[in-house]
């Protein structure tokens, strides 16, 4: 009886499994795949953000040819991306002195040029002195803006090649100097075989001079180039912008912006009606009208035009949010707006959807489901070897126009219809099993109530039990 019960159970939990189906959506829109295959990857516009059922986005799917759901994940662009600086090519001046003498003892002064800079004018000391060598060089960093990483070195390496160790100091006076790294310099050749090392790297340091010698000091190295490699610079990643004019609402200084309840806003950018205009507002946030508030922050805001000059507010950084309701309250203390409306441009990061382009196409996206539960998978778990700190080894992909259609409610006896046509040879199988199962414990009743005595008549007598 009991492992009856049990197959009951499991057949029962497998059939309702295998009668799931992708199910309706309000919205969708063909991806159009570029370039040949497995990965591709595409930007959410705004148009899918309007149509979203679910904030989190979980009603999304990316469907194939056959209408079956392929695996896709999303993507948070990073707020912020680095932009690799250019090569800065430096002015240096040879270090001249005694063979062996160190070069901390050689004399050095700074001259001012006509245009401002700042020059370093080594003392060459008796060019005539027996045993003159060349000790080192000192690099005038000056006219560099940002801190540097890395001084890359060029210079004639002959057939043997080089190898020299090197030491680079740092210094603002040409008087006080401190060691930032060390390490070697090296152009070996054999035959076809080249093995090169010309940078020296070093934690990201502002100087503006640089110092270089080498061991042994009674072997010349001589320069004909020198680079330095900025840090990186690191800007804000362009984001998108939803113009947006506010409404008027029923209390006076009260302007209300209906945003997509699913774009994650971070920026804020306002546009007021009149020039020469300063106010102070606050912002909250509603899910619906009448219904409570969440504060937001507070801010002054203005639009100026002075001496020629347009003055505009920055824009206002916030933690990403998603709402449907955005509220601003003027402070008239000050005049208020004056006529006209408010305008808030709405910045966000697009979420990048990757996908699997598994199965023939046409593929498209389909989304507008509040029911839909989500099936979005990590990203790296998407794509082999992922590393958030390398490019997305992905294709293109294009989202065309987004196209509507209405759900409507199948009857009882359409939805026993499609099941039936939908149903594979596996559920088949599965709803016999439930059916068999259902069947038999039926008749195990029947015969249990068959054997059971009528009110009022004594039970039935058994023959003792005799052991073989």
């Amino acid at each position: 009886m009991k492992w009856l019960l049990l197959a009951l159970v499991c057949a029962c939990r497998f059939a309702f499994a295998a009668s799931e189906r992708v199910p309706e959506f309000g919205y969708s829109a063909d991806i159009a795949l570029q370039g040949r295959g497995a990965i591709y990857a595409l930007e959410l516009p705004v148009e899918v953000y309007r149509s979203m059922a679910r904030r989190d986005l979980g009603d999304l799917r990316v469907l194939n040819g056959a209408n079956e759901i392929v695996p896709h994940a999303l993507m948070h662009s990073p707020a912020s991306e680095k932009k690799p600086a250019a090569p800065l090519a430096l002015t240096f001046f040879p270090l001249y002195g005694p063979a062996g003498r160190p070069v901390e003892g050689l004399a050095l002064r700074v001259e001012r040029k006509a245009d401002g800079t700042l020059s370093a004018v080594v003392a060459p000391g008796d060019r005539r002195a027996a045993g003159r060598r060349l000790l080192g060089y000192v690099i005038d960093a000056s006219a560099a803006t940002a801190a540097l990483r890395e001084l890359r070195f060029d210079w004639p390496a002959g057939a043997e090649g080089t190898s020299v160790s090197m030491r680079v100091e740092a210094s603002d006076d040409l008087k006080s100097w401190r060691a930032i790294a060390s390490g070697p310099l090296i152009v070996l050749r054999q035959g076809e075989l080249l093995l090169e090392r010309r940078a020296i790297e070093f934690a990201p340091t502002r100087a503006k001079y640089f110092r270089v010698a080498w061991r042994p000091a009674d072997e010349e190295f001589k320069l004909t180039s020198v680079a330095a490699a900025p840090v990186d610079a690191t800007a804000d990643t362009p984001r998108s912008w939803l113009r947006v004019t506010g409404a008027a609402s029923a209390k006076p200084g009260e302007f209300v912006f209906e945003l997509p309840g699913s774009l994650p806003v971070d920026r804020l950018r306002f546009e007021l009606p009149n020039e020469n205009t300063v106010v102070s507002v606050s912002l909250a946030l509603q899910e619906r009208p009448d219904g409570p508030e969440r504060a937001l922050r507070s801010a002054v805001i203005y639009r100026m035009d002075h001496r020629g000059e347009k003055l505009s507010s920055p824009d206002l950084e916030i933690a990403s949010t998603a709402a449907p309701r955005w509220l601003m309250r003027i402070d008239r203390r000050g005049g208020g707006l004056g006529s006209g409306l408010p305008v808030m441009h709405a910045g966000w990061l697009p979420h990048r959807l990757v996908f699997v382009a598994r199965g023939e196409p046409p593929f498209r996206l389909a989304f507008g489901n509040p029911d839909a539960p989500p099936t979005a998978l990590p990203v790296r778990s998407l794509v082999p070897g992922y590393a958030a700190d390398k490019p997305l080894p992905v294709l293109a992909a294009k989202l065309g126009a987004v196209q509507s259609r209405a759900l409507t409610k199948p009857a009882a006896a359409d939805v026993v219809r499609i099941y039936f046509e939908q149903m594979d040879r596996k559920k088949m199988w599965l709803w016999g099993t439930l059916v068999l199962a259902v069947l038999l414990i039926v008749g195990m009743a029947l015969r249990l109530t068959r054997q059971m005595p009528r009110p009022g008549e004594p039970p039935e007598s058994r023959p003792p039990y005799r052991a073989p």
